[in-house]
């Protein structure tokens, strides 16, 4: 994408002025600017850059599609992923940049058997797709499992999705902010963040899907085509749901990989689905959500229809951890959870600190007035909004299903 920039690494503050007056600027700027912040937070070009761009362009709605949960799954994708097999051809060009050639005997091991590694209907999901987008069943493998492998083999500064490195090496977050927010009346509004840095021709693969059954729509949710799970949907009027990364729990490792798959574990993104596809309340859904093995950690948020109901549940990949409740929230901040990549219990790193300006930015709205336009607009302020926002979401529960929408970054 031409819209990410390195960043740069802010210049010391000379201290030792000469003047009264110096000091007076210097620390001034120290204040105002810097407040705490290392990294990129503190570059105030990139801030203005990021600024700059997004009041530049208007966001793409990602386009929607119906797909039936009654069709057999070697066909109930064949009317949608034709349209993009032009598009897929990025594929192959992204993963020969990116992949770390040691994943390549795992992808073909699994690819020759995904019924072993897959929930049944989500690999032949994935065997009609790869013939509908024309690529290779490894390859399609390859993008289910996109998030794992771009963590295998590649160091934090060179992955799109490890997530923040210390300084000097990060040029920012390349992970995720949610918010589940509560009105003055008890209505509650669900809207997200994903900061990938991916390239534009996968981005414009991404696509708000209309699941039905029984010809009704039984939830809404979001992904690039030809990947079986969901970065984030909905239930209309039952949950919503959003997944941040957690960076807990150790590395993975190829054998672990695998191993983890064929034990049954599952990637967060089809866990989400499978919940989705199952749970038709939030408290249901929170506990379909908090339970089952997975791949690897993550944050799950949740929200639902009444009052209180609001959760950021953290995994590790056999349980969860901590389920953070908006109903037992006391603090002037009891309205809405806001969650980036760090365990809320403990303080986000300074050079990656999105969850103050964010929770500032919140309180700046007050509950009087919090809906979609207010919660778009705090995901859209720097730095929750930053040079590897690739996609928005508002994805509320309280909510008909035609409101749900996905807006693409150009």
């Amino acid at each position: 994408s031409s819209f990410h920039w390195a960043c740069k690494t802010s210049k010391e503050i000379n201290i030792m002025a000469k003047s009264l007056i110096g000091v007076a600027v210097v620390f001034a700027m120290t204040v105002l600017v810097s407040a705490g912040k290392t990294g990129y937070l503190a570059d105030l070009q990139l801030k203005q850059r990021v600024e700059t761009y997004r009041d530049s362009v208007t966001p793409v709605k990602a386009l929607r599609y119906t797909v039936s949960l009654d069709d057999p799954p070697a066909t109930r994708w064949h009317h949608v992923s034709p349209l993009f097999a032009e598009k897929a051809k990025a594929i192959t060009a992204y993963f020969n940049e990116f992949l770390p050639p040691a994943v390549v005997p795992v992808l073909e091991r699994i690819a020759a058997d995904l019924r072993s590694f897959f929930p049944a209907d989500y690999a032949a999901e994935m065997e009609a797709n790869a013939r509908d987008l024309n690529i290779s069943v490894g390859e399609i493998v390859l993008v289910n499992l996109i998030y794992e492998v771009e963590r295998i083999g590649n160091n934090c500064s060179a992955s799109n999705t490890t997530g923040p490195c210390p300084p000097p090496k990060s040029d920012g977050p390349g992970l995720c902010t949610s918010i589940v927010a509560e009105d003055a009346a008890g209505k509650i509004v669900h809207g997200r963040n994903l900061d990938w840095s991916i390239p534009n021709a996968l981005r414009d693969m991404m696509v708000d899907v209309e699941y039905t059954k029984d010809g009704v729509v039984k939830f809404v949710a979001s992904q690039p085509v030809g990947f079986a799970g969901v970065l984030h949907g909905t239930v209309p009027h039952g949950f919503s749901y959003s997944m941040d990364a957690r960076e807990k729990g150790g590395s993975l490792i190829l054998n672990g990989l695998e191993a983890a798959l064929i034990r049954g574990a599952r990637t967060p993104t089809q866990h989400a689905r499978m919940a989705l596809e199952s749970a038709s309340s939030f408290a249901d859904g929170v506990a379909a959500l908090a339970e089952g093995p997975l791949v690897n950690p993550a944050y799950f948020i949740v929200g639902g229809v009444q009052s209180g109901e609001g959760a950021v549940i953290s995994r590790g990949r056999d349980r969860a951890v901590d389920v953070w409740k908006l109903s037992e929230q006391t603090s002037d901040t009891k309205y809405f959870l806001l969650q980036t990549n760090y365990d809320h219990w403990e303080a986000p790193p300074t050079y990656d600190n999105r969850r103050d300006p964010g929770i500032q930015h919140m309180k700046a709205v007050g509950q009087t007035n919090v809906d979609s336009k207010s919660v778009f607009g705090v995901l859209t302020q720097w730095p929750t909004f930053n040079h590897h926002t690739d996609f928005t979401g508002i994805i509320s529960a309280d909510a008909e299903a035609a409101e749900y929408q996905t807006y693409i970054w150009p």
